[in-house]
């Protein structure tokens, strides 16, 4: 009878806690970073700190295509926790999200967010390029209080273009 009593209470126990993922849980996701490209389906990932370096000394940033039926609510510029089994070895990789996460941001002291200014910071790319950049890897987002503007830096590996930096105003 014991036995049965403190089943029940485990399963009491379980069945009311939280189903929202914790940030102790975020740790054990594939890849944490912003969202800078968006295709049917499928969404690139890039890391908010570069993970190794190459051999002339550049910053390597982790960087995933992912594919996920669930994808629809997913932005540009959101911060993203993801989850996934294997990926292909490719640059930027490639992989399917069995999950996601997408964290809520605040401002920090400015007008913008940092995902509005990494939407604006991708439209201007594609200006600027006159093209749509491929898989925009996101390099540095900062804000420099003195010129009260941002600065965005990206690379495409995929397209072999230069590494840009772009300004932004911090108004809406």
């Amino acid at each position: 009878m014991k036995k049965y009593f403190v089943l029940i209470i485990l399963l009491v126990v379980s069945g009311c806690s939280n189903p929202k993922t914790t940030i102790e849980d975020y740790s054990s996701s594939s890849i944490s970073g912003y969202v800078t490209a968006l295709q049917e389906g499928k969404f690139l990932v890039v890391s908010e700190s570069p993970k190794s370096k190459d051999g002339h000394n550049n910053e390597i940033f982790d960087a995933i295509w992912f594919s996920s039926e669930e994808s629809e609510d997913v932005e540009i510029g959101d911060y993203l926790h993801v989850w996934s089994g294997a990926s292909f070895l490719s640059y930027p990789g490639q992989a399917t999200a069995t999950k996601f996460v997408i964290e809520e941001q605040e401002r920090q002291r400015t007008n913008l967010t940092k995902k509005e200014v990494i939407q604006k910071a991708i439209i201007e790319l594609d200006k600027l390029t006159e093209e749509h950049y491929f898989s925009p890897i996101l390099t540095k987002i900062q804000y420099e209080k003195q010129k009260d503007s941002w600065n965005i830096s990206f690379e495409n590996i995929n397209l072999n273009k230069p590494h840009l930096t772009i300004h932004i105003k911090d108004s809406k």
